[in-house]
C-alpha cells in the first residue's frame, strides 16, 4: 500500500465510534499539550489572591461595624432629643434616655458621651434641643473609629391662637 494512502480510510467504509472518539481526544490532547507549561499556575494565583479576598471581606465587615455604630449613636441622640424636647419634660431626661439606650445596645459604642444643649436662632428662650452622642466603634485588631452623631428636636410648647 502506498504511504500517502495509508492513513486514509476507504470511501465505502464507515468511521467507527471508537475511531471518532480517538480523533476527538487527539485534538483535545494537542490543545492540552499547548497549555502543559501552565501546570500549577492556578495554585500560585490562588496563593496570591486569597489574602486579598480575605482582606476585602474583613474590610467589608469593618465598614459594616462603623455604619452600625453610627446608626446606634444617631438613634440614641434622637431618643434623647425627643425626650428632652417633650412638653413638661424634667431637666436632664434627654441625657438619661440616650444613656439608657446606649447601655441597652451593649458594646456597639465604647467610651460614649452624651451632650445635651439648647439651640435657638436668636430667640430669648431656646426653641430646640440638640443632643450629640460621641464614642468609638468596634474594630478589628484594635482599630477604633471615633464617631459623632447629632439630633435636633423643637421644644414642645403650649400655644394659643393669640400667640401666633
Amino acid at each position: 500500500m502506498d504511504r500517502a494512502l495509508a492513513g486514509r480510510r476507504s470511501p465505502g467504509r464507515a468511521r467507527s465510534v471508537t475511531e471518532t472518539r480517538v480523533r476527538r481526544l487527539s485534538r483535545g490532547t494537542r490543545w492540552f499539550r499547548r497549555l502543559a507549561g501552565d501546570r500549577g499556575s492556578t495554585n500560585i494565583e490562588m496563593a496570591i489572591l486569597f489574602p486579598v479576598f480575605v482582606l476585602l471581606i474583613l474590610l467589608g465587615v469593618q465598614v459594616g461595624l462603623i455604619f452600625y455604630g453610627r446608626t446606634v449613636a444617631l438613634a440614641a441622640a434622637q431618643q434623647g432629643a425627643v425626650a428632652e424636647a417633650a412638653y413638661g419634660a424634667p431637666d436632664g431626661i434627654g441625657h438619661t434616655q440616650a444613656s439608657a439606650y446606649l447601655t441597652r445596645m451593649g458594646d456597639v459604642l465604647n467610651d460614649w458621651e452624651v451632650t445635651v444643649a439648647p439651640a435657638g436662632e436668636g430667640a430669648p428662650e431656646p426653641t430646640a434641643v440638640r443632643v450629640t452622642v460621641t464614642g468609638t466603634t468596634l474594630g478589628w485588631l484594635g482599630m477604633r473609629f471615633q464617631i459623632s452623631q447629632t439630633a435636633y428636636s423643637p421644644i414642645e410648647q403650649f400655644t394659643t391662637e393669640d400667640d401666633s
